[in-house]
């Protein structure tokens, strides 16, 4: 089951990967820990680098603006949404970590141009800085230390 977590903001972002790093994780969902990184980084990249997907003009200018601000007026994208499906796949955490520290990095000196999200349609700076806290708590409320007590 996932955990109640909130951020709002980059630094709580570090903060939550630093009161991870401090132990091995486990997670409650499909994804391992590398993977839930792995997608995160490779979310950021997106918004600075492009994501490819061919949307209908009412989804990308009616819909995904709609979805955005209601994710941001709520403070959370709601559990369930279905992606592609995915086997689970360990990997080096460490290495991801380190991956998705540096391309917050890079978000952060970055000045654009930016990309388009392939559901919620264009966003500028400040709507990517308030997607990706959201986006980041969605995954890693599946993660926690391990023998760490289940927090609702």
């Amino acid at each position: 089951m996932p955990r109640d977590l909130r951020c709002k903001t980059f630094a709580d972002i570090r903060a939550e990967l630093h009161r991870l790093g401090q132990g091995s994780v486990e997670t409650t969902g499909n994804w391992s820990y590398y993977q839930i990184l792995t997608h995160l980084t490779k979310g950021v990249e997106g918004s600075m680098k492009g994501v490819k997907r061919d949307m209908p003009w009412w989804k990308k200018h009616l819909l995904g603006p709609a979805l955005y601000r209601l994710f941001v007026f709520r403070g959370y994208i709601p559990r369930g949404i279905k992606g592609p499906p995915s086997d689970r796949i360990e990997g080096n955490e460490a290495e991801a970590l380190a991956a998705f520290r540096k391309t917050l990095d890079d978000f952060e000196k970055h000045e654009g141009p930016w990309s388009e999200h392939p559901i919620l349609g264009p966003l500028n700076k400040t709507q990517w800085v308030n997607f990706h806290p959201l986006h980041f708590q969605n995954h890693v409320s599946h993660a926690r230390k391990k023998g760490e007590a289940h927090r609702a």
